[in-house]
């Protein structure tokens, strides 16, 4: 058995020993013309910080005060924006009847049974009369997510609109205030710390509710658009000290009043209807019974404007523009470039493949790394969990449309916490810039996005992307980083045709 071993191998090497071979795997059974030769290669980007004049002002929430940062200087921001007037039609919004377990606001199914034990539950309120405001105020709910000192004393002053709002309009961060709002109507003023109830209320006068309110008994109004015309929003303005930034998650009036209305019930088991103007208590005086709350927001379906105001950026931008890292600052603050130099890939492919026309790109990645912020700040200590690369002059549109990365004009990449660095997939890209399709060739810049979950299909996820509002940063290698191994670059990998 151990000669028969031996003879066989000595006869696989003869057999082996009689073959051509030209280095190619498969070159013996395969056509010549079907030959696949692989490759690499890697090219060194340009990149640098670009300050940015404004973005588009499409956030999901409000954000409104004014912080300082060592390195990037004093951002301030603060927010315009029309008022919902909650349903189409103008109808009086709190007539609804609820029970002790529901969770919306209205009036309790159980009232007149505490007033008269003979009464049972309301079915319904109409025709509501005599509505008197008990208090009024500009609300705004916040997150547990803000930038600066909590402790800091800051003011807040609410102005009404003297201009239309347009919602069909495309708004900008750097919206001239004073082209809606002359400041002449003031409309409450407050002053606040960044705590842990998560809510200012600034104090609204009862004479503007009572007339925003009359608006429910108004039969000429019946939609939002001639409600803005009456009511054209507000501008919410940081008043003073540089303390913090806040994150709104909610904003709007909300009025605490009382009225009068038929309200639907029984009285021991018969059918009755309730005048509320006519309940008296023991003295012959008249009762108001029916008291609610009303909250009339500045939310999404309006139309409505991040503020942003970097008021010592250039100077900043000037320092930095000299360093061996780039910059991304938001809002609206500093953007890193890289330059995609698709004719250095061109040429170095055609060292090996003097006609493009048989390249195939198995892989392509434009990397960049990042460098934590060291320096004494609130800023986030991590980087941007989502970047987006794209043409400069897409920015604006990709975001207006609601558009999604499409791996061409528009590649997204995660944070990688492990060799700290995104890596995007630019594959696709280059391809068609192969083929001449130009789609990333020149300067690209770099947004920090964030990643939502939009529509499910077929158990999978539709993401949505918005540019980050929060006040934040990243600091990524540049191309003359001492690091050598961490400058912007392509790695690719391409097979020729024979």
């Amino acid at each position: 058995m151990r000669f028969n071993s031996l003879f066989l191998s000595f006869a696989a090497l003869l057999s082996l020993a009689s073959c051509k071979d030209d280095g190619q795997v498969g070159s013996v059974i395969q056509p010549e013309e079907d030959l696949l030769h692989a490759y690499s290669g890697m090219a060194n980007l340009p990149s640098a910080s670009i300050k940015v004049d404004s973005t588009l002002s499409k956030a999901e929430r409000f954000y409104l005060g004014e912080y300082s940062d060592p390195v990037f200087g004093t951002t301030k921001v603060e927010f315009m924006s029309q008022i919902d007037s909650r349903i189409d039609g103008l109808l009086f919004p709190n007539t609804t009847v609820v029970t002790a377990k529901s969770s919306t606001s209205g009036i309790l199914d159980s009232l007149l049974q505490g007033w008269n034990s003979k009464y049972g539950k309301i079915v319904s309120i109409d025709s509501p009369t005599n509505v008197v405001v008990d208090s009024a105020f500009f609300e705004m709910n916040y997150s547990s997510t803000f930038f600066g000192d909590s402790t800091t004393l800051q003011a807040v002053k609410v102005y009404a609109l003297n201009a239309d709002l347009d919602k069909s309009k495309l708004f900008y961060t750097d919206t001239k205030v004073a082209d809606y709002c002359n400041k002449d109507t003031l409309l409450g003023s407050a002053s606040y710390q960044i705590q842990n109830s998560r809510r200012i209320r600034i104090p609204i006068s009862s004479e503007y509710i009572n007339r925003l309110l009359s608006v429910y008994s108004n039969p000429n109004v019946t939609t939002q658009e001639q409600f803005n015309k009456l009511f054209k929003g507000v501008y919410v303005s940081h008043s003073f000290n540089g303390g913090g930034i806040i994150d709104i998650i909610s904003s709007g009036f909300h009025v605490f009043y009382k009225y009068d209305a038929l309200v639907k019930t029984t009285y021991d088991g018969r059918d009755t209807i309730v005048n509320t103007a006519k309940i008296k208590n023991s003295n012959g005086e008249k009762m108001s019974i029916l008291a609610t709350d009303l909250f009339l927001s500045a939310n999404k379906s309006v139309a409505r404007i991040n503020v942003v105001e970097h008021e010592d950026l250039d100077d900043r931008y000037d320092a930095l523009k000299n360093d061996e890292f780039t910059y991304i600052f938001a809002p609206a603050g500093i953007y890193t470039t890289v330059d995609v130099l698709t004719k250095t890939v061109k040429d170095s492919i055609k060292k090996n493949v003097s006609d493009l026309s048989k390249v195939m790109f198995n892989s392509a990645r434009l990397k960049v790394w990042a460098k934590d912020l060291d320096w004494k700040t609130d800023l986030s200590k991590r980087s941007y969990p989502y970047l987006l690369l794209m043409r400069r002059d897409s920015v604006v549109p990709f975001f207006a449309k609601n558009k999604a990365p499409d791996g061409e004009t528009a590649i997204i990449a995660g944070y990688d916490t492990v060799s700290c660095a995104y890596s995007f997939d630019v594959t696709k890209a280059m391809q068609m810039e192969i083929k001449g399709n130009t789609t990333i060739d020149g300067e690209m810049v770099i947004v920090p996005v964030n990643r939502g979950i939009g529509d499910v299909t077929y158990n999978s996820y539709v993401y949505t992307y918005n540019q980050v509002f929060t006040t934040s940063a990243a600091r990524l290698y540049g191309d003359d980083a001492e690091d050598v191994s961490k400058r912007p670059r392509i790695d690719f990998v391409y097979t020729k045709r024979e």
